[in-house]
């Protein structure tokens, strides 16, 4: 995945083995090397003057916002044991404060303007102020904040700076080097703005801001921001299958940073006290005994909250649903005939076209995902110069499928093929060569295309099925 959704991922697992490990509980073996396993992705698309890539090394996709998001997680890793050398910090550290300051704002090798286009109220001036305010935090957190300009920033710039999110930034980034009185100043300004949406910031929404304003508010002690903050989180909190990856990701550090607030937990389970739990959430004895008939009595003084999820596999495929994108998946021989999907032989290979378009004006970044069947394997990827010309004329070898979009990132999986894309409002195509390999009778998923900071912006084709013959019959 993209950076930002590797760094929201890795977020959970964390936070998993630091409660873990505060609650005496051994920490889940495949935790570590998966956090790891994120640290050292984002690591390989840093580049040599510290930026790092949305998807990959230097490709200029990723905004200063998301560079020291990503600084922030490894900053976080290495403090809690995760390899992350010196030296990589060091860099991502130069290219926060190389953008920390609007008015000398050099966005290294980040995307250096915002969406401006339909639909938006976002502006470039906002993107670096935004930007410079995170980078002052995280700056602050490693010792590095420099005092003058953060004053600049209250003084001069924090009341044209509309999200709340930056403004709890530079509040924090204040606490955390002793300037109180500002600090309190922005954190009361950060609440004044609670709601806004900026409509050209796909990452933003008003649950993420407040979630953020309500962890840096518990992290460096100010109560009554807290508590103002709570009643707003409380207010537009919503089940996480909602949620997008930003929401999870910030929802996660307000609960961690409340949790480490509110110090140990006294329950009993069943009448047997267990006193000073640091995280019940991943404490084995409370694992073990959960199940019908178990009664938690709580023993501290304020509440604790149960959360029950239940999971499970649906009996049938998902329906077809055109919901901000509409989705087209043709299956075809390789001269562009319609296949007859019921009779397919080992070995055959098709073409399976993608395409796809949104309904709105707005920007979408998109994630395509066609999952495989059993009884295939991804040949190829098509390339734009495999299809048509966008003239009509010409093309490559697989011109009758037309146009073949470039992506950000197209890859063959084990099991499916994935593509991401920013889309408007027009047309989309992806193509790729298959393999039958195994005989059977497999369903056909559907073809998604989501946005992938907008849950509910979906598009899906119906499900079909396919009959692969062994090749000698």
């Amino acid at each position: 995945g993209c950076s930002e959704q590797l760094v929201s991922t890795a977020l959970p697992l964390l936070y998993a083995d630091v409660l873990g490990g505060a609650s005496g509980a051994d920490p889940d073996r495949a935790v570590r090397p998966r956090v790891q396993e994120a640290v050292n992705s984002l690591l390989n698309r840093q580049g040599t003057d510290g930026a790092f890539g949305l998807w990959r090394i230097g490709d200029r996709a990723a905004t200063p916002w998301i560079g020291a998001y990503v600084t922030e997680f490894l900053q976080r890793a290495k403090s809690e044991g995760y390899g992350v050398p010196d030296a990589a910090l060091e860099k991502a550290y130069q290219a926060l404060a190389d953008f920390s300051e609007p008015n000398r704002f050099t966005p290294v090798n980040y995307r250096r303007r915002a969406y401006e286009g339909p639909g938006s109220n976002d502006s470039t001036a906002n993107l670096r102020r935004r930007a410079a305010a995170y980078a002052h935090y995280v700056l602050a957190r490693a010792g590095r904040a420099d005092l003058s300009d953060l004053r600049y920033f209250h003084d001069g710039l924090l009341d044209a700076t509309p999200s709340p999110l930056a403004r709890a930034h530079i509040a924090a980034a204040l606490a955390l080097s002793g300037d109180v009185a500002r600090a309190e100043s922005a954190f009361q300004k950060s609440l004044h703005v609670i709601g806004f949406e900026n409509t050209g910031d796909y990452y933003q929404t008003a649950l993420r801001d407040v979630a953020g304003v309500l962890a840096l508010a518990s992290e460096t002690g100010r109560g009554a921001v807290v508590s103002a903050a709570s009643a707003a989180f409380d207010q537009r909190l919503k089940e996480p299958e909602r949620m997008q990856t930003q929401e999870k990701a910030f929802v996660l550090i307000a609960s961690q940073a409340l949790l480490r607030a509110a110090g140990p937990l006294n329950i009993s389970v069943d009448g047997e006290r267990i006193a000073n739990v640091a995280a019940p959430s991943f404490s084995p004895a409370l694992r073990s005994l959960g199940g019908d008939g178990v009664t938690y009595t709580n023993l501290s003084d304020g509440p604790i909250f149960r959360t029950v999820t239940a999971s499970g596999a649906p009996l049938q495929a998902p329906p077809q649903v055109f919901s901000g994108f509409n989705a087209v998946k043709f299956i075809a021989n390789r001269d562009g005939t319609r296949a007859d999907l019921l009779n397919i032989k080992q070995n055959d290979q098709l073409v399976i076209a993608i395409s796809g378009q949104a309904s709105g004006e707005r920007l979408h970044p998109a994630i395509v995902a066609d999952l495989l069947p059993p009884g295939f394997e991804i040949v190829t990827v098509l390339r734009p110069e495999d299809g048509g010309s966008a003239r009509g004329e010409g093309g490559g070898p697989y011109s009758w499928i037309g146009p073949i979009s470039r992506a950000k990132i197209a890859e063959a999986r084990d099991d499916r093929f994935v593509a991401a894309i920013d889309v408007r409002r027009e047309r989309f195509t992806f193509a790729y060569v298959v393999r039958a390999v195994t005989p059977g009778d497999f369903v056909v998923p559907g073809v998604v295309i989501e946005d992938m900071y907008r849950p509910g912006v979906v598009g899906r084709t119906a499900a079909s099925r396919v009959q692969i013959s062994a090749a000698n019959e």
